[in-house]
């Protein structure tokens, strides 16, 4: 009966970890090309989500159509979010910045309360996978979906940042922003980049999640909270650690929801979340080791 309820939290854990760790990777682009934590990225994926499913009612959208609409719309909101919050505000303080985004998430969810109204809306399943069974182990075909999803996306961003001359001088602005400019990369592009990289990440961790849970238009904010406990969890340093991070924490949330109750998983996530602030190690006493 253990290996039973192992085996079901491991099905839906990895099916919401996959969600997760496409956030977290949003919020690890912003953060190491900007210093920002971006509290709009949840709504990123709400905006994208809802634009998928209006797209799915009035075209017949097959699979390679409905990714390149993903990746096209998901471009263009994260890079309509950067000139309405960090690209207005270069020059102002952490804060004020960090509290713009907040703001554009207040604002977003309330134009796609008007647009779309209250009512939960199914997304489709653009991408369908075939149930995966190892030994005990069974993956539905969501998570299957999600999962290989998230992985290619993984894949492809890396080899993006890694191999082309635009993700090495979004590499190169996240290590040094002086040093990239002296070197003749433009900062300022870069991080619009990143948060249009990010679009494109929350508008698949849209695609991937519609389908499982629906599109509701408070489904944002808490999604985003949970990408950056992922993201806190990976550090920020490494796409595949920030990745294993959401994956983490998804399984973590479905054993404490079949341990407990559905209704202490926020709290345990998020008190798991203060924890990690508090006891995650500060650039300071970094260079104090050092």
């Amino acid at each position: 009966m253990l290996v039973l309820y192992l085996a079901q939290a491991v099905n839906s854990g990895l099916a919401l970890g996959a969600v997760y760790g496409l956030m977290a990777l949003g919020f690890c682009l912003i953060y190491n090309s900007s210093r920002l934590i971006n509290f709009a990225q949840g709504e990123l994926l709400l905006l994208g989500g809802l634009v998928l499913f209006s797209l799915s009612q009035t075209l017949q959208l097959g699979p390679v159509s409905a990714l390149l609409a993903t990746g096209v719309f998901g471009f263009l909101l994260g890079h309509l979010l950067y000139s309405t919050t960090l690209g207005v505000m270069l020059l102002a303080q952490p804060l004020r910045q960090l509290m713009l985004t907040v703001a554009a998430s207040l604002i977003w969810q309330g134009a796609a309360v008007l647009i779309w109204g209250k009512n939960p809306l199914k997304l489709e399943q653009f991408v369908a996978m075939p149930a995966l069974r190892m030994g005990p182990v069974f993956l539905g075909p969501n998570t299957v979906t999600a999962l290989v999803l998230a992985v290619a996306s993984v894949a492809v961003l890396s080899a993006f940042l890694g191999l082309t001359r635009t993700g090495r001088a979004i590499r190169a602005v996240s290590m040094n922003a002086l040093a990239a400019r002296l070197q003749g990369v433009n900062p300022v592009r870069a991080q619009a980049l990143s948060f249009a990289l990010s679009g494109i990440l929350s508008a698949l961790a849209a695609m991937a999640i519609g389908p499982q849970t629906m599109l509701r238009y408070d489904m944002g904010f808490g999604l985003g909270l949970k990408g950056f406990v992922a993201a806190t969890l990976g550090g920020y340093t490494s796409l595949g650690k920030v990745f294993c991070g959401g994956l983490l924490l998804g399984v973590i949330e479905a054993c404490l929801t079949l341990a407990f109750s559905a209704d202490l998983k926020e709290t345990l996530t998020y008190s798991l979340l203060v924890a990690l602030l508090v006891l995650a190690p500060t650039p300071q006493s970094r260079q104090q080791k050092v």
